[in-house]
């Protein structure tokens, strides 16, 4: 019987002592409650505050991303004029060579031409020198006509006063 005597013994005092570890187990909660809250409520805090700037940083880039669709569809108008520009040029480089390579071969013919045409110049030359010998003879001859018209005209101009007309 002993023993249930210290069994019930043992079972009053455990109440008591129930009660004081539930009651240092709320201190001890409190303790801990308040340590976690210094750390915890600033912590929730900062994360509202980054979540708010994450946000407004999404925000902003799906509008340049916006901004910068809307250029991408002004260069791809812009690249397909310059297709068809380009496609224009290269037809207009393409008649360009063709007039190139007539104007070559008009050259080419050309050149032979002009050897020719100096062929015949310097026979040209030839009689111009020739010519030069009598040219230089009817300059003397009209010089001295010239002279002797001069001569005639002393008694002409006594008759002119003589003739009205």
């Amino acid at each position: 019987m002993t023993d249930k005597k210290d069994v019930i013994c043992k079972e009053e005092t455990v109440p008591s002592d129930m009660a004081a570890c539930m009651d240092k187990f709320a201190r001890s909660f409190e303790a801990s409650a308040r340590r976690w809250e210094l750390v915890v409520y600033p912590s929730l805090l900062a994360f509202i505050i980054l979540a708010a700037y994450g946000f407004f940083l999404i925000y902003t880039l799906t509008s340049d991303v916006s901004r910068l669709a809307k250029s991408m569809e002004t260069v791809v108008i812009s690249m397909t004029d310059v297709a068809v520009n380009m496609n224009a040029v290269s037809g207009n480089v393409a008649h360009i060579s063709g007039n190139l390579s007539t104007i070559a071969t008009d050259v080419g013919s050309g050149s032979e031409n002009m050897e020719d045409l100096l062929v015949k110049m310097e026979g040209i030359n030839k009689s111009v020198g020739v010519m030069t010998v009598p040219m230089y003879d009817i300059r003397n001859s009209m010089g001295r006509m010239n002279n002797t018209m001069h001569d005639a005209t002393g008694p002409m101009k006594m008759m002119g006063g003589m003739f009205p007309f």
